[in-house]
């Protein structure tokens, strides 16, 4: 009497064959390379998302920092990012400001346009930032549009002047001037 492992199977069934093998490992390939293929997108999703979290936070902190000591912060657009300024009441200048707010490198793949509405601001010293964060909470109204040289895409930054920050995808109003 002869005992198989396998009660169901011919004696010609009992392993999968090279072809068989080769086929799954070929679709296995496919596959890995399309994961691989998708992953500067990722990258770059995730830069984006470094940003704006980042910006909006730090002009949070600006707000309640020039709130709290009845200091003055200023924002604009360096060569290749952006950072913020603090005004110095002994010198009457803008300063850059300490850490946090110290300047930031901008990804390589990400373009920043600051648009502000600098009509109404012209105190505070020379070199006046184009944003302000003033020490009663209002800001200089804004735009900064962060666009992505990847795929296109465009994340909008907004300050009305009173109210709190935030992000939108699609608000196109031509009321601002481009600054710097």
């Amino acid at each position: 009497m002869r005992i198989s492992s396998c009660q169901n199977c011919k004696p010609g069934d009992q392993g999968f064959t090279l072809i068989e093998i080769l086929v799954v490992l070929f679709i296995v390939t496919i596959l890995a390379g399309l994961t691989v293929a998708s992953l500067p997108g990722f990258v770059q999703s995730a830069d984006v998302d470094t940003e704006t979290r980042r910006l909006e936070l730090l002009f949070d902190m600006a707000r309640t920092e020039a709130m709290m000591d009845s200091s003055e912060f200023g924002f604009r657009r360096t060569g290749k990012g952006y950072e913020f300024l603090r005004f110095d009441d002994g010198s009457q200048s803008w300063k850059k400001a300490p850490s946090p707010f110290h300047e930031r490198k901008l990804p390589e793949d990400l373009r920043m346009t600051l648009r502000a509405d600098t009509e109404g601001f012209r105190l505070l010293g020379e070199n006046l930032p184009p944003v302000l964060v003033l020490s009663s909470g209002e800001t200089t109204p804004f735009r900064i549009i962060l666009e992505s040289r990847y795929d296109g895409s465009e994340y909008t930054f907004i300050a009305d002047g009173y109210g709190q920050f935030r992000w939108d995808h699609e608000d196109n109003e031509e009321r601002f001037n481009e600054a710097d």
